[in-house]
């Protein structure tokens, strides 16, 4: 069973354990004693899962560490798995696969976050690889993933590429989450940055990618600071996220000159791909 396969099983397994009330599951095997073998059979196959996982994942992280498995090797391995959504599940082969090898859920909630921030949503396989074909970011590139999350992103754009990658995130458990993944694989090129991004020094930034981390003032202000670099030098912005409140800021740099949308993706959708005006 693959890495994939591995994580789709346990997150079923979770599912089940976490939404299982320990009272009302002791009123049950009351009531029907065999139900205590299921249970506890199921958290031994639970138990037999996680530690698959674990080394299949040791296995990936230790190909990464020694350079045996290559920065195109890595790309190729969970992009050539697809981007078809499972029937009757949010996910793909390639999301299941770097998710696994992560231990990241698509959505995190229950922690501490800004009035400003979104609930921690990782970004989706497709919209990494759609980032790295556009970009196709190299060696003299640094690369910011703004409201970074857990680093589902920023350390596969890592893992995949030889550029610099920064991710940027306000919310402390969800830095020392990503480091803890990040040191795994100790990438050279990899950096958390605990912080709000507007305080952060991103002038060596050449492309930026946000996948809805915020919205209102702060997504103002960002847009607005993007802007200032796109006038001095030449940057890509791949944003995410709804037209109002978030993708409006962005837009109202494209009527100011100082950005403006690829050839290639003049609609607004939910991604915006937006360049370097003078430099177009």
């Amino acid at each position: 069973m693959g890495l994939g396969a591995q994580w789709e099983l346990l997150e079923r397994f979770a599912f089940v354990q976490e939404n299982v009330e320990p009272e009302l599951l002791l009123l049950d095997v009351r009531a029907r004693p065999e139900l205590q073998a299921l249970w506890t059979a199921l958290e031994a196959r639970a138990l037999v899962v996680t530690a698959a996982l674990d080394a299949t994942g040791a296995d990936v992280a230790r190909q990464l560490r020694s350079g045996d498995l290559s920065a195109a090797g890595f790309r190729e391995q969970w992009e050539g798995l697809g981007f078809t959504e499972s029937t009757g599940r949010a996910s793909t082969a390639a999301d299941d696969w770097l998710e696994g090898l992560l231990r990241i859920s698509r959505i995190t909630t229950g922690q501490d976050r800004p009035p400003f921030g979104q609930v921690n949503m990782a970004s989706r396989a497709r919209r990494i690889s759609d980032f790295l074909s556009i970009t196709s970011p190299g060696p003299r590139d640094t690369v910011y993933d703004l409201g970074c999350g857990n680093g589902k992103f920023a350390i596969t754009v890592a893992a995949s590429s030889s550029a610099r990658v920064k991710g940027v995130e306000y919310g402390q458990t969800y830095v020392e989450s990503a480091r803890r993944n990040g040191e795994r694989f100790a990438l050279p090129n990899l950096e958390f940055i605990h912080a709000d991004v507007r305080d952060v020094d991103m002038s060596d930034g050449t492309a930026f990618y946000l996948y809805f981390p915020f919205w209102g003032e702060v997504a103002h202000a960002v847009a607005r600071m993007l802007g200032d670099f796109a006038r001095a030098r030449d940057i890509t912005v791949y944003a995410q996220g709804p037209r109002l409140d978030y993708g409006e800021h962005f837009l109202e740099q494209v009527t100011q000159g100082a950005l403006c949308l690829a050839p290639e993706r003049l609609d607004f959708a939910d991604v915006m791909v937006l360049r370097s005006a003078a430099f177009a």
